[in-house]
């Protein structure tokens, strides 16, 4: 073998390793691995992560992604850890996440005012550390309640049919999971108010807890975060509960399943006999899917009718956490987003919104646009 091919095979070597070591690289230290490696997924990202061996021995690990935390990590007085990327996005103001919470009941109320409106002016929300919810499992009146490591809800009945609901939520959450979290126990209260005692006590738990996962992932996909709906979609909280419901409604629509967990004749539905979410106690309701075979494709449900221009439909929020609904896009200030509009979507960031009307820039347009309130 002559001098030039030993040096082409050398090199050669030397890309393959080089490419080799690149690969292996803790995902926590950021050092090529040596050795044995591990993988742990990481809840935010969904994704698997590689680490090392010295690594996956770190006890600590961020209460949000579950990847131990090395270094620029938060700990938190209630013993849990934030690493450092998470904790660039977590809300740390109880003030700033009870603001975001008002603009969510809001938000919701928007989404599906033709089939439920969340309780107002009777919820009181708190924003509280992780030893508070842990208690919240044993304390009276919490038996048959909500209450989960993120957050927890009461409905406290009050005389002449009223009721009073306490909700807590977790701190430190990012802000698109403690919206979600925020929808999920309205929800809760939403139930407390309008769903028979009698039928609250026979529905399955995971069903209950997967509608109202089902309202915090419709809420998500109005504000097309889907890194939060895909959360929603693998987190086994409702053991498999929620997707069930999303094909429900996909085949049957929302309003079929607001009936039925309110006077369902089944206390849960699974895949198998996703039929029987029509059935009611006065009859059967909702629209009936034509026949197909298993394995033909269905196509999605055509789109909500959106306007054909950029419009202006509502502004919502207070303080420094005010929310514009830019035809089926939520934003608040210096947030972008794609917006729908008729058959097409654009970028549209959302400079500043004011008593009755936005300021927004167009992805492509050279100059600002003003949108304005259509009030009658």
């Amino acid at each position: 073998m002559n001098v030039r091919k030993i040096i082409f095979c050398l090199t050669l070597l030397a890309l393959v390793f080089g490419v080799r070591a690149e690969e292996l690289k803790c995902d926590v230290c950021g050092q090529p691995i040596q050795g044995h490696f591990y993988t742990i997924e990481d809840r935010v990202e969904g994704t698997r992560k590689k680490i090392c061996e010295d690594c996956e021995k770190i006890k600590e690990r961020c209460f949000i992604c579950d990847m131990p935390v090395k270094e620029g990590f938060k700990a938190l007085a209630d013993g849990r850890y934030i690493c450092a990327r998470d904790s660039k996005n977590v809300i740390d103001s109880d003030v700033e996440a009870k603001e975001i919470c008002s603009g969510v009941k809001d938000g919701v109320d928007r989404l599906l005012s033709r089939f439920i409106a969340m309780p107002d002016g009777n919820v009181e929300i708190s924003i509280v550390d992780k030893f508070h919810l842990e208690n919240l499992f044993h304390a009276p009146g919490y038996e048959n309640s909500c209450v989960s490591v993120f957050g927890a809800t009461a409905s406290n009945p009050l005389p002449n049919g009223k009721f009073l609901h306490t909700i807590d939520i977790l701190s430190y959450l990012g802000k698109a999971q403690l919206m979600a979290v925020c929808a999920h126990e309205y929800t809760h209260a939403w139930v407390a108010e309008n769903v028979k005692p009698a039928r609250r006590k026979a529905l399955d738990k995971n069903t209950h807890e997967a509608f109202c996962e089902l309202i915090a992932y419709k809420y998500m996909e109005s504000l097309h975060e889907e890194a939060q709906m895909e959360a929603i979609k693998r987190n086994h909280y409702t053991v498999g509960q929620i997707q069930v419901l999303l094909e429900a409604d996909a085949k049957y629509g929302f309003n079929t399943i607001v009936d039925w967990i309110k006077d369902g004749e089944d206390n849960t539905v699974t895949m198998a006999n996703l039929d029987r979410i029509r059935y009611v106690k006065d009859g059967v309701t909702g629209p009936k899917p034509a026949a197909v075979p298993a394995y033909e494709y269905v196509a999605p449900a055509a789109p909500t009718h959106v306007p054909e221009t950029l419009t202006l439909k509502g502004i919502s929020g207070s303080g420094q956490h005010r929310f514009a609904l830019i035809n089926d896009a939520t934003m608040e200030t210096m947030e972008r987003a794609h917006v729908r509009v008729g058959q097409t979507n654009v970028v549209v960031r959302c400079l500043e919104i004011r008593a009755g009307s936005v300021v927004i820039e167009v992805a492509g347009a050279k100059e600002k646009k003003e949108l304005f309130l259509n009030v009658k």
